[in-house]
């Protein structure tokens, strides 16, 4: 599905946001990484409700122990969503994504050390979620 792709761009202006300013090379002390943190979700929530594609948008973004959350909701029936195929390509798409060796995605990881987590919804019941952490990295 489209949302796939148009999900990994969503992540990425997540990332945009928050980044700009990030010159820092030293990992930053808990009260810096929550001022980061929070500056990344402020940033971010100004945007939301973002649309994703036709059928997906992205409806909240926030943190909870070291995580950045993401929740979108789907427009399409449950039965007429592949869930397994979906969940697949979408856990590809953003691992690409997340893993990638560009400098402001290496900084929101830093930003958000325990990883991103992202959950789809149809009707307010959660069809999936895709949990990365830097450990999602170093696997195939």
């Amino acid at each position: 599905m489209k949302f796939l792709k148009i999900t990994s761009m969503a992540l990425m202006c997540v990332v945009l946001f928050g980044c700009d300013n990030s010159n820092k090379v030293k990992t930053p002390d808990k009260a810096d990484l929550t001022k980061l943190q929070d500056l990344v979700i402020s940033e971010a929530k100004k945007v939301l409700p973002a649309k994703v594609d036709s059928n997906t948008s992205l409806v909240d973004i926030f943190k909870d122990n070291d995580v950045i959350n993401y929740r979108y909701t789907i427009n399409v029936s449950k039965d007429s969503l592949q869930i397994p195929e979906t969940e697949k390509m979408t856990t590809e798409s953003l691992k690409k994504v997340y893993c990638s060796n560009n400098q402001q995605i290496k900084e929101f990881r830093d930003a958000f050390p325990n990883g991103a987590v992202h959950s789809y919804y149809i009707n307010d019941e959660k069809v999936f979620s895709v949990t990365l952490t830097p450990a999602s990295c170093n696997t195939n």
